[in-house]
């Protein structure tokens, strides 16, 4: 809302499961938007995970509420929009490696077949 954000997501081995995120902002609104750098938010993305059973991008669900499934993380209260631009800039990423992630599963024998 107020300026950039940003971020990084390690995947595990199986280029599918999240390993940890981490985000940060140039200046959101402390307590609210700002809150995407604090572990509250950063944590629930580890174990998460980004491509269906069929090896299709499903990405993260940031919810206000109720991230009930293995692709959806709880948004921050109060900080709808900065939470929906953190969904949209993971999709954006995501969508972006896929050819990368393709290339390379076959690298690693534990990789999920794309």
């Amino acid at each position: 809302l107020w300026g950039p954000i940003w971020g990084y997501i390690a995947l595990e081995e199986d280029l599918n499961t999240i390993y940890g995120a981490v985000f940060d902002h140039k200046s959101e609104t402390p307590g609210l938007g700002a809150e995407i750098k604090g572990t509250g938010f950063t944590n629930q993305f580890k174990g998460k995970k980004i491509l269906d059973s069929s090896g299709e991008l499903v990405s993260i669900d940031v919810r206000k509420g109720d991230a009930s499934t293995d692709y959806q993380v709880d948004g921050i209260s109060g900080g709808t929009i900065t939470s929906d631009a953190v969904e949209v800039m993971i999709l954006d990423w995501l969508e972006a490696y896929i050819p990368f992630l393709k290339e390379n599963a076959g690298q690693n024998a534990s990789a999920q077949n794309f």
